[in-house]
């Protein structure tokens, strides 16, 4: 259980990292949710709506993709899950023990760290992809509208279209995301560490 010492020092009580737990818990569950509405939304057009997709079958990059959301929700629910793990530590008949504690933020650390390696490699298998596109045009070249008078188009595939722009923006807002959710859970873990100092 959480048995502190009286100390003069601002996180010396459960009461005041229970506050810690409350505060950041919400910010970190709106900063996620806001920047975890791209991916979600792309993920789930493209999974859904997309007919192209559904005729090619399921690649290694969507699923990434999909287990990279899956993390991401699952990331949102954590942040919540702390301002209730707040509740739990005011009260001292239901506050759980330190270590416990402990181990749930490292849980959130970890998806977060998760979150923001799937979303890199996604981010550099993507960008790579597109900038062999952009390779592969003649030198010098200019980028071209389709349906314009006058003017050609060497391949179809070797555009890059505004939906290749709204998924380097997603996979972006992933990684921020996922940052968003380290911080909070390193914070967590800063003030469970000045409990453990201030006891010696």
């Amino acid at each position: 259980m959480f048995n502190f010492l009286d100390s003069d020092t601002p996180t010396s009580t459960p009461r005041e990292i229970a506050q810690s737990f409350r505060g950041l818990g919400w910010i970190g569950l709106c900063l996620q949710a806001l920047l975890g509405f791209i991916p979600i939304l792309v993920v789930t057009t493209n999974v859904l709506f997309n007919p192209r997709q559904r005729q090619m079958g399921f690649s290694l990059g969507l699923w990434l993709a999909i287990a990279c959301l899956l993390a991401l929700i699952f990331s949102i629910y954590w942040c919540f899950r702390y301002t209730l793990l707040a509740s739990r530590l005011e009260n001292p008949d239901l506050r759980p023990p330190k270590s416990q504690v402990t181990k749930d933020v490292k849980l959130g650390l970890t998806i977060n760290l998760g979150i923001m390696a799937i979303a890199v490699l996604i981010a550099l298998w993507r960008v790579s992809e597109l900038t062999f596109k952009m390779l592969s045009l003649p030198q010098g070249g200019t980028v071209i509208t389709p349906n314009q008078i006058g003017t050609t188009v060497a391949a179809p595939g070797t555009l890059i279209t505004p939906s290749n722009m709204i998924a380097i923006q997603a996979m972006v807002s992933a990684i921020a995301a996922g940052l968003v959710g380290t911080i909070v859970a390193l914070l967590l873990l800063y003030q469970i560490g000045l409990h453990r100092s201030t006891n010696r």
